[in-house]
């Protein structure tokens, strides 16, 4: 009759175990989904820049 308690607690931490690494991915896709954002930010920064370097003498203000 232990081993039905043994079996019931190991299978209790695994589930414990599974909702936690679960929450840890999400966080980390959020970590990610950001640093996606920061980088399409910062793409459209250098495109400006470009632009305003590949401007010609008569283009320019």
């Amino acid at each position: 009759m232990i081993w039905v308690v043994v079996v019931g607690a190991l299978a209790l931490v695994g589930v414990v175990v599974l909702v936690v690494h679960a929450v840890s991915l999400v966080h980390k896709a959020q970590g990610v989904k950001a640093e996606i954002g920061m980088l399409a930010e910062r793409r459209a920064e250098l495109r400006s820049l470009v632009e305003q370097l590949n401007r010609t003498p008569e283009q320019r203000d």
